[in-house]
């Protein structure tokens, strides 16, 4: 009995390296992903005002950077000094003046993005 135990236990341990073995080749075929091979991209945000549309967003278009959101608001472009009631003359009395908006325009405030490579900063 003991030796039939220490026969089949042997046999048992032999079949498992030997098929072990076999498994172990069948892994290293398997194709592994190579960690050099990964591109490493990083995504650059900035916000560009442009005010009373005195700049164009092309330039920064043309550069490679995509528009991710836009936001407008009403601003003045223009001032102009006025009266600051119908009494006073401004060329006597400088208190008399205002600064009051002439033109109103619009700001345009541009979310864009572009992704980086990583591998050219360097």
């Amino acid at each position: 009995m003991k030796l039939t135990f220490m026969f089949s236990f042997s046999l048992i341990a032999l079949s498992s390296i030997n098929s072990g073995c076999s498994l172990k080749n069948k892994f290293d075929n398997v194709i592994r992903p190579s960690f050099n091979s990964i591109e490493k991209k990083l995504t650059e945000q900035k916000t560009i005002s442009i005010s009373c549309g005195r700049e164009d967003i092309q330039k920064y278009k043309d550069e490679g950077w995509n528009i991710v959101n836009i936001e407008e608001s009403s601003i003045p472009c223009t001032w102009k000094t006025k009266k600051a009631n119908s009494n006073c003359n401004i060329n006597k009395d400088k208190g008399c003046r205002i600064t009051v908006p002439d033109k109103m325009g619009k700001r345009i405030n541009y979310l864009i993005e572009k992704e980086v490579n990583l591998e050219k900063l360097k």
